[in-house]
């Protein structure tokens, strides 16, 4: 019996692809993590836009309410590649990575110069 298995629904659903508030999403956390469950999501993906802040949030909501939900901590980061804006969701990652942390740190800055830029451009 597979890890995934564990505690979850005869079929469940998997969403590996979720915002949260922490980025564009409008649900909080520990909203999305009960939307999940109430939508018989048995594996969930919180990959907030350059960040990972909601993540240890739905982490705790998930113990403190023992839902039957596996999440899967991710990413969605933007970036360039020839000129046009993509983005790449990373699954599986490592919150606390220094690395990654560094580098979400440098596009929260970076979104914050090109919200400055676009601001005075008004």
């Amino acid at each position: 019996m597979s890890e995934l298995s564990v505690a979850l629904s005869p079929s469940p659903l998997f969403d590996l692809h979720s915002h949260t508030t922490a980025s564009d999403g409008e649900l909080s956390p520990g909203e999305l993590v009960q939307r999940a469950v109430e939508m018989r999501v048995g594996v969930l993906a919180i990959t907030d836009h350059d960040t990972v802040a909601g993540v240890a949030a739905a982490q705790q909501a998930i113990a403190a309410l023992n839902l039957p939900l596996r999440l899967v901590p991710g990413v969605e980061i933007s970036t360039l590649w020839e000129n046009h804006e993509i983005h790449i969701v990373g699954l599986g990652i490592d919150p606390e990575h220094i690395a990654l942390t560094h580098l979400l740190e440098q596009q929260k800055e970076r979104r914050w110069q090109r919200a400055q830029a676009i601001s005075e451009r008004l």
